[in-house]
């Protein structure tokens, strides 16, 4: 399993940092879907030490309902000692939803002490996704990277 890169670790952490402390919060700029950060329930203890499950979501509605546009999932795991020490922090995107497509994947399993399953293929596919799009909501949602 790998975490993301440093540059997507970086921009993660400062959309995590923007929740203030919160379970949740939404990002709003002109001209493109808000952007939803939801810390999830649970904690799972990993290789790196405990992580905590998060959501990004871009939430569009049809016809009345939400809808995941997309929406990916990350296992985070924080041992920084101080808030620059990016290398400290390990990120594994898990699943990847887009529901106007009709799109469910998952790249690895979570049960209550171990992983249930792991897809290397898929979960570099999670990975590449992850990179991409953590540069584009830079690029939407200014970040201090």
């Amino acid at each position: 399993m790998e975490s993301l890169d440093l540059n997507s670790t970086k921009i993660f952490c400062e959309l995590l940092e923007r929740m203030n402390g919160k379970g949740h919060c939404k990002l709003l700029s002109p001209g493109y879907t808000p952007l939803t950060i939801e810390k999830l329930g649970g904690k799972f203890s990993s290789i790196w030490g405990k992580g905590h499950f998060y959501s990004l979501c871009h939430y569009c509605k049809r016809q009345g309902d939400l809808m995941q546009d997309p929406e990916m999932c990350f296992l985070v795991v924080d041992n920084r000692e101080f808030p620059q020490d990016f290398e400290s922090v390990h990120i594994l995107p898990y699943s990847f939803q887009n529901a106007l497509l009709g799109i469910y994947e998952e790249s690895i399993t979570f049960l209550s002490d171990s992983v249930g399953v792991f897809l290397p293929r898929k979960h570099s596919e999670h990975l590449d996704f992850a990179t991409m799009w953590l540069e584009n909501i830079k690029f939407q949602f200014p970040v201090a990277t």
